[in-house]
């Protein structure tokens, strides 16, 4: 079990370390045209999400069909249709938090991203039409408690704790644009879950990965044309950039490929409970790797990108927002699926040796 430990731990860091990499593409992108982040218009950050996505997805469904052949040759169209479902859930959530990473620090991102963790059984609650557990409605609380201070909508001076006097300006569209990353994150998990329990989940990850390329290439040439400054030669410009190749092969091959292949090849030597609290890691993961990462891809790269500073409001709303997700995780102990009955047993799969499931990082 300790392997299985370790290999979910080692997860949840590649899946940490994707945040600043994300966002110093955003930065590579803000040079290349010139633009400020908080200046750069709703287009290019969308056409930068999508343009990132392209490349990144498409090569991780490459190297997919290359190393797990099998599990590609087994998918039916039944899989291909639940990837469709899948990847499109992961495609919007996965362009709100890459939006959001250029004017939001890595690891705030990371602490909001997390809220799937309270969104999944809330949204399942609701979707039954079922009172959520105690646990659930406790979690929701303390999430709320947590992200207040971590946004810094809530201070403490000497009367005690309070909103802050620009509360509507210490809560910015990131966090609007990656907490809704959060709810569609816990959409896709529902579809994994229900869609796993019927079909081979490791054969519904190619369609995942293609129809999130799909989606990106279309969103890409429909948003492009709308702002002069993002010229063709421009975005080709980017793409033929050696540190941007870097960064995308890291994120495919870590924070894709690898990350799944070890999440379904081990999570399943271990509880579902057991599981959540390790995946509990990812942001502080990110939060670590925001503190060390920035420095060495400002030194790398030449693009200036600040390591963030360990304060008071990010430990205090991190931890609230890391417990809100261990007690949202309580009534998962108790339950096998989030979409059906204790008694339902999951799909088997013919090649258990790397079971890729259509479930992705929410980074």
């Amino acid at each position: 079990m300790w392997v299985a430990v370790g290999f979910l731990v080692l997860v949840n860091l590649m899946w940490g370390i994707s945040f600043p990499l994300t966002k110093t593409i955003n930065l590579e992108v803000d040079e290349l045209f010139g633009i400020a982040a908080e200046d750069a218009s709703t287009s290019l950050r969308l056409s930068a999400a999508t343009w990132l996505m392209l490349f990144r997805f498409t090569l991780a469904l490459v190297l997919f069909f290359i190393f797990f052949p099998n599990i590609v040759k087994r998918a039916t169209t039944a899989e291909w249709k639940a990837g469709f479902q899948i990847g499109v859930f992961f495609f919007v959530g996965l362009v709100l938090q890459i939006i959001a990473l250029a004017t939001i620090p890595a690891s705030r991102s990371g602490f909001l991203t997390s809220l799937v963790a309270v969104f999944t059984p809330l949204l399942t609650a609701i979707l039954l039409r079922q009172r959520p557990h105690w646990p659930v409605i406790v979690g929701v609380a303390t999430a709320l408690a947590g992200v207040s201070i971590l946004t810094g909508l809530l201070v403490w001076d000497a009367g005690g704790a309070r909103f802050a006097s620009d509360a509507r300006a210490a809560w910015t569209t990131g966090d609007t644009l990656t907490t809704l990353a959060a709810v569609f994150f816990a959409g896709q998990i529902m579809l994994v879950d229900y869609h796993g329990k019927r079909l081979d989940a490791a054969a519904m990850t190619p369609g995942m990965f293609a129809t999130t390329a799909v989606l990106s290439l279309v969103t890409f040439l429909v948003a492009r044309p709308m702002i002069p400054e993002t010229a063709t030669a421009g975005w080709f410009e980017l793409a033929v950039q050696p540190r941007f190749w870097t960064l995308i092969v890291t994120l495919s091959v870590l924070s894709s490929v690898l990350a799944f292949n070890w999440m379904n090849t081990y999570q399943h030597y271990v509880s579902a409970s057991q599981a959540g609290i390790i995946y509990t890691l990812e942001p502080v993961f990110a939060s670590a790797a925001a503190m060390v990462l920035p420095g060495l891809l400002t030194v790398w790269s030449a693009i200036e990108y600040k390591n963030e500073v360990l304060v008071w409001p990010m430990v205090i709303g991190g931890s609230l927002i890391v417990a809100a997700n261990l007690v949202s995780l309580c009534p998962r102990a108790a339950d096998t699926s989030l979409l059906h009955p204790p008694e339902s047993e999951p799909a088997t799969t013919a090649d258990n040796s790397s079971p890729l499931s259509g479930s992705a990082d929410a980074s």
